[in-house]
């Protein structure tokens, strides 16, 4: 007995300089198996606990799937099919077909040594949310058109319908689709000063109310400059100068490529000190040079360049 105490100690022992030496470096006491799945190893006791050396205990191995290996962005065209899926039933039949719903839904992932008991009270306390998916919701929205503070207008606002919900990517928005515009009449009174208004009249105010949604781009193709063409799939302008780009890129220890003006441009640029000018085209100080004009003798005036004596 006292030997078989003796050895469950010297294990759990092990257990914790193991745990300890992986949070040194920056672990989360957790080894990777061989085909790539995260293995969490914990004992249970014989009170049916999950506790490391309490009391006689055997050693249990739990594969988890490796969730957070980064395999990439999800595609732009991806998300907007993403962004029509309505229940999670939905979700599980077209996306992920090989998987079991009843079972996918049991596992709750974890990071860290969070306990499990701490894991079954915050599932308890968790609310399933409703998805806030792109449609036509009520808003309140101002009926105030001006920025004089002395007015007050009655009502100052009201609810209408406006488009709003996530579209899951940041170059995408609730757009609406189709509007109708709506009229109000308010009260318009002015402060007097001491305490009290004064009553202006009536005005009507326009308000657009939506009536469709959906989500698109944020980025437009009137949003694209001169030198770009845009990309509606991937809702974003390019550049249209692309041999310009190569050439930018072949100087990249002095030059980078600015894709929003789609022009090659100086990593640093310098101060240059007096009868200097920075070149944009070397990246460099350059002599400033004059433009003069000759006006000796009976030939014609010539331009000639001189360099500026500081």
């Amino acid at each position: 007995m006292i030997a078989g105490t003796l050895v469950a100690v010297v294990s759990c022992w092990s257990l914790f300089v193991a745990a300890a030496a992986a949070a040194k470096h920056g672990s989360n006491a957790r080894s990777v198996h061989s085909d790539g799945d995260l293995v969490r190893r914990y004992s249970t006791s014989s009170a049916g606990g999950e506790h490391c050396c309490s009391g006689q205990s055997s050693s249990t191995t739990e594969v988890v799937a490796d969730d957070t290996a980064n395999l990439g962005e999800i595609p732009l065209n991806v998300i907007m099919e993403l962004n029509q899926v309505t229940n999670v039933s939905e979700l599980f039949n077209k996306y992920m077909p090989d998987t079991d719903m009843d079972e996918a839904q049991r596992r709750f992932i974890t990071t860290g040594f969070q306990s499990r008991t701490v894991i079954n009270l915050e599932r308890k306390a968790a609310f399933i949310p409703k998805p806030a998916s792109c449609s036509v919701g009520s808003q309140t929205i101002s009926l105030k058109d001006t920025d004089d503070r002395s007015l007050y207008y009655f009502p100052s606002c009201t609810r209408v319908d406006r488009c709003g919900g996530c579209c899951s990517h940041d170059l995408l928005a609730c757009q609406p689709t189709k509007i109708e515009t709506l009229h109000f009449e308010v009260l318009v009174s002015q402060y007097n000063g001491e305490g009290k208004l004064e009553f202006k009249g009536r005005k009507t105010v326009a308000i657009d109310r939506h009536l469709k949604c959906k989500c698109g781009c944020v980025i437009k193709e009137e949003n694209c400059g001169p030198l770009q063409i845009y990309n509606a799939k991937e809702c974003l302008c390019k550049c249209s100068n692309e041999d310009e780009e190569e050439k930018c890129n072949d100087e990249h220890d002095l030059k980078q490529w600015n894709s929003a003006t789609c022009k090659c441009e100086c990593r640093e640029i310098k101060e240059c000190t007096s009868g200097y000018g920075f070149d944009n085209y070397t990246c460099g100080c350059e002599p400033i040079r004059i433009r003069t004009k000759n006006t000796g003798g009976t030939q014609l005036n010539r331009n000639k360049y001189s360099l500026v004596v500081s």
